[in-house]
């Protein structure tokens, strides 16, 4: 499969656009042919070393860390999908190895959701990362409750634009 990959930290330059092998789900994972991947900062911090230390690695490293594609392959103990579903991702994974910019990522089934019609797959894409993120900052340490109100610095960016719904919602009760 192509995928962009890294065999070392560093800038821009260690990335790599080749060849890698396909993955293979494993237990409790699909394998998803991704049309479309997110991109978000903790990439290029990742490339760079700076988390050197908090994630277990093994290179070459694929970054990328949302998707939306459909599943091409179901792993054993997989329940409730379907070869040809669309999905999209939030694929973390314990270990940085198989990441989103490639043609196939391998996800734990629980990780994944049914791309509804609309948004488009591109658009799908965008919003794991970043609403995941809106909602562990108001909810997770924030604690926003009914009746109080929240301040949202940034509001057109990518968690902005999912923290002032979310923040509206648990607002308002």
């Amino acid at each position: 499969m192509r995928a962009v990959f890294y065999e070392k930290f560093g800038g821009v330059d260690v990335l790599t656009f080749g060849e890698r092998p396909t993955p293979k789900p494993g237990k409790g994972e699909v394998l998803i042919r991704v049309h479309a991947a997110g991109v978000n900062p903790i990439d290029w911090k990742l490339r760079d070393g700076f988390a050197e230390g908090m994630f277990s690695y093994e290179f070459p490293i694929i970054p990328g860390w949302d998707a939306a594609g459909e599943i091409a392959v179901l792993g054993d103990d997989v329940e409730g999908f379907a070869v040809g579903d669309p999905v999209y991702t939030y694929c973390r994974r314990d270990l940085l190895h198989w990441g989103t910019y490639a043609e196939y990522v391998p996800v734990n089934a629980a990780h994944i959701a049914p791309k509804p019609s609309k948004p488009s797959m591109v658009e799908a894409a965008a919003i794991p990362l970043v609403s995941l993120t809106a909602w562990q900052a108001l909810v997770t340490e924030a604690g926003l409750k009914a009746g109080q109100t929240a301040l949202i610095h940034a509001g057109a960016g990518g968690v902005g634009s999912f923290a002032i719904p979310i923040a509206k919602h648990l607002a308002q009760g």
